[in-house]
């Protein structure tokens, strides 16, 4: 019953998180002809933010119509990772957020909803 209800909140929070994303059916070679800052540039702007980082995945999204690139970065002996998003337009750091393991599986999962409602 509790895996039930934590799937309808799950779907809940998609739902009205993205009313269905106008910018989810752009694919991503669509994307790169927008970003003005390729995507090595962006991980050398993400990898001065946090130092001593690995980039564990990277994306180019539109995040509240701006169009960003999205890292996550790992530092060595810690657990949280740091998410960067570079503006894909301007090179300047929009957000960073430090993520629990808790928190990544929480976004994973409502990633993975998200994709699944907008096909």
């Amino acid at each position: 019953m509790k895996l039930i209800n934590g799937s309808i909140i799950v779907l809940a929070l998609a739902a009205s998180s993205t009313p269905f994303n106008l910018w989810a059916d752009q694919s991503e070679v669509e994307l790169l002809k927008q970003a003005r800052v390729t995507k090595h540039q962006a991980k050398k702007i993400a990898l001065a933010r946090v130092k001593r980082g690995t980039i564990k995945s990277a994306e180019l999204e539109k995040e509240n119509g701006v169009l960003i690139w999205s890292f996550d970065i790992a530092r060595p002996g810690r657990k949280d990772v740091t998410e960067v998003w570079v503006d894909a337009t301007t090179g300047k750091i929009t957000a960073v957020d430090v993520e629990t393991p808790l928190g990544e599986k929480k976004e994973a999962a409502e990633d993975k909803v998200k994709k699944w409602l907008s096909h």
